[in-house]
Protein backbone atom coordinates (compact mmCIF):
# COMPACT_ATOMS: atom_id res chain seq x y z
CA UNK A 1 0.00 0.00 0.00
CA UNK A 2 1.45 3.60 -1.22
CA UNK A 3 2.20 5.80 1.46
CA UNK A 4 -1.31 7.83 2.83
CA UNK A 5 -2.55 11.07 0.78
CA UNK A 6 -2.74 12.85 4.35
CA UNK A 7 0.46 11.80 5.20
CA UNK A 8 2.44 12.73 2.19
CA UNK A 9 0.21 16.46 1.68
CA UNK A 10 1.40 17.39 5.05
CA UNK A 11 5.09 16.22 4.24
CA UNK A 12 4.61 18.39 1.10
CA UNK A 13 3.38 21.19 3.42
CA UNK A 14 6.10 20.92 5.89
CA UNK A 15 8.66 21.20 2.89
CA UNK A 16 7.42 24.70 1.32
CA UNK A 17 7.56 25.94 4.63
CA UNK A 18 11.22 24.94 4.99
CA UNK A 19 12.08 26.33 1.73
CA UNK A 20 10.27 29.65 2.32
CA UNK A 21 11.95 29.53 5.60
CA UNK A 22 15.79 28.98 4.00
CA UNK A 23 14.33 31.85 1.22
CA UNK A 24 13.85 34.28 3.84
CA UNK A 25 16.64 33.25 5.78
CA UNK A 26 19.22 33.49 2.53
CA UNK A 27 17.01 36.88 1.75
CA UNK A 28 18.00 38.55 5.30
CA UNK A 29 21.94 37.50 4.75
CA UNK A 30 22.16 38.76 1.14
CA UNK A 31 21.70 42.14 2.86
CA UNK A 32 23.40 41.65 5.79
CA UNK A 33 20.06 42.14 8.08
CA UNK A 34 21.54 40.58 11.53
CA UNK A 35 18.37 40.67 13.34
CA UNK A 36 15.87 39.06 10.38
CA UNK A 37 18.55 36.46 9.90
CA UNK A 38 18.02 35.48 13.81
CA UNK A 39 14.92 36.21 13.11
CA UNK A 40 14.30 33.69 10.15
CA UNK A 41 17.12 31.14 11.71
CA UNK A 42 14.77 30.86 14.53
CA UNK A 43 11.48 30.44 12.60
CA UNK A 44 12.94 27.46 10.58
CA UNK A 45 14.54 26.09 13.63
CA UNK A 46 11.54 25.82 15.28
CA UNK A 47 8.88 25.11 12.12
CA UNK A 48 10.67 22.94 10.30
CA UNK A 49 13.22 20.79 12.81
CA UNK A 50 10.76 17.82 12.63
CA UNK A 51 11.31 17.84 9.02
CA UNK A 52 14.08 17.56 9.12
CA UNK A 53 14.18 14.71 11.65
CA UNK A 54 11.91 12.96 9.42
CA UNK A 55 14.06 12.84 6.35
CA UNK A 56 16.71 12.21 8.38
CA UNK A 57 15.79 9.14 10.47
CA UNK A 58 13.32 8.10 8.55
CA UNK A 59 12.84 9.20 4.74
CA UNK A 60 16.40 9.00 3.76
CA UNK A 61 16.89 5.57 4.93
CA UNK A 62 14.25 4.56 2.97
CA UNK A 63 15.49 5.62 -0.44
CA UNK A 64 18.77 3.96 0.28
CA UNK A 65 17.44 1.29 -2.19
CA UNK A 66 16.02 3.30 -4.72
CA UNK A 67 19.16 5.89 -5.04
CA UNK A 68 22.02 4.51 -2.99
CA UNK A 69 23.94 5.16 0.04
CA UNK A 70 26.09 7.52 -1.91
CA UNK A 71 23.42 9.69 -2.71
CA UNK A 72 21.82 9.52 0.63
CA UNK A 73 24.99 10.10 1.89
CA UNK A 74 25.33 13.75 0.07
CA UNK A 75 21.79 14.19 0.83
CA UNK A 76 22.34 14.26 4.70
CA UNK A 77 25.55 16.20 4.54
CA UNK A 78 23.75 19.18 2.59
CA UNK A 79 21.14 18.71 5.51
CA UNK A 80 24.26 19.21 8.06
CA UNK A 81 25.45 22.33 5.89
CA UNK A 82 22.24 24.00 6.08
CA UNK A 83 21.14 23.53 9.89
CA UNK A 84 24.76 24.77 10.49
CA UNK A 85 23.60 27.93 9.21
CA UNK A 86 20.97 27.74 12.15
CA UNK A 87 22.99 26.42 14.28
CA UNK A 88 25.71 29.51 14.18
CA UNK A 89 23.28 31.97 14.16
CA UNK A 90 21.07 31.34 17.37
CA UNK A 91 24.93 30.62 19.54
CA UNK A 92 26.12 33.51 18.36
CA UNK A 93 24.52 35.75 20.73
CA UNK A 94 25.05 39.31 20.29
CA UNK A 95 28.62 39.01 19.05
CA UNK A 96 27.81 40.62 15.25
CA UNK A 97 31.64 40.80 14.41
CA UNK A 98 31.40 36.83 14.63
CA UNK A 99 28.91 36.80 12.30
CA UNK A 100 30.14 39.60 9.79
CA UNK A 101 33.05 37.40 9.67
CA UNK A 102 31.26 34.48 8.50
CA UNK A 103 28.86 36.20 6.51
CA UNK A 104 29.59 35.09 2.75
CA UNK A 105 29.88 31.11 3.99
CA UNK A 106 26.42 31.67 5.57
CA UNK A 107 25.27 32.86 2.84
CA UNK A 108 26.96 30.48 1.19
CA UNK A 109 25.10 27.17 3.07
CA UNK A 110 21.95 28.66 2.98
CA UNK A 111 21.60 29.04 -0.54
CA UNK A 112 23.23 25.43 -0.98
CA UNK A 113 20.14 24.71 1.63
CA UNK A 114 17.96 26.26 -0.70
CA UNK A 115 18.82 24.28 -3.76
CA UNK A 116 19.08 21.67 -1.40
CA UNK A 117 15.34 21.41 -0.82
CA UNK A 118 14.41 22.54 -4.69
CA UNK A 119 16.33 18.69 -5.79
CA UNK A 120 14.40 17.64 -2.63
CA UNK A 121 10.94 18.29 -3.87
CA UNK A 122 11.90 16.15 -7.10
CA UNK A 123 12.59 13.25 -4.49
CA UNK A 124 7.99 13.34 -3.76
CA UNK A 125 7.99 10.76 -6.75
CA UNK A 126 10.19 8.61 -4.83
CA UNK A 127 7.75 8.57 -1.45
CA UNK A 128 5.27 6.89 -3.58
CA UNK A 129 7.18 4.02 -4.27
CA UNK A 130 7.67 3.34 -0.55
CA UNK A 131 5.24 0.74 1.57
CA UNK A 132 3.27 2.89 4.02
CA UNK A 133 4.56 0.34 6.50
CA UNK A 134 8.16 1.52 6.21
Amino acid sequence: MPVDDALFAAFREDHAVLGRGFHDLSQSLRVRDIAAARTAADNVDKLAGAHIAFEEHYFYPALVPLLGEEDVARLLREHQAGLSVIRELLSAGEDESLLTAQWSALLERSQEMEQHIAECGELFGAMGRIEASE
